[in-house]
């Protein structure tokens, strides 16, 4: 018997007429998150990255903007603010990960790209999480994590913004 198991049959000792029902779905969606976080977080920090500065590395790195690409669509990416941004950024470019240069279609304007170290370190990155990613799916061949996919995909629909 797993923890939310455990719970569900205290909340049916406890109140028979509540349906606890939901908490078999979203009680486990929860711990396996806990779990994924914990796992990427992990597998970051020999790195020396946070989950916020993999985001931004591995954005920059797909897009594959040539010129770079402007902070505040980095920002709307990663659903932060422009401050918070700001300071990602500015600690990325101390390390040398990332580098600002100007926009030369709006001299207001700064654009964002990797450095050279900061390609090796974003792939060196995804290929960590991409693994962490994988031993929490392990359990799982790959009709059920088609299946899992497809019925969480329907789930989030009515909830996502974009």
């Amino acid at each position: 018997m797993d923890s939310v198991d455990r719970m569900v049959a205290e909340w049916g000792r406890r109140a028979p007429s509540l349906d606890v029902a939901p908490l078999q779905v979203i009680g486990r969606l929860l711990r396996w998150a806990e779990h994924g976080q914990r796992a990427i977080r992990d597998a970051l920090q020999p790195l020396g990255l946070s989950y916020g500065d993999f985001d931004v590395l591995n954005t920059l790195r797909r897009r594959d903007d040539p010129d770079g690409t402007n902070p505040r669509d980095l920002a709307r990416s990663s659903l932060v603010t422009s401050g918070a941004m700001t300071a990602r950024l500015d600690r990325l470019v101390e390390a040398g990960l990332v580098a600002r240069a100007n926009d030369p279609s709006d001299r207001r304007a700064v654009l964002v790209r990797l450095t050279d170290r900061g390609e090796r370190l974003a792939t060196e990155a995804l290929e960590a999480v991409l693994a962490a990613d994988e031993e929490l799916l392990a359990p799982l061949d790959d009709a059920q994590r088609e299946q899992l996919a497809a019925l969480l995909k329907t789930a989030l629909a009515p909830h996502e913004t974009d």
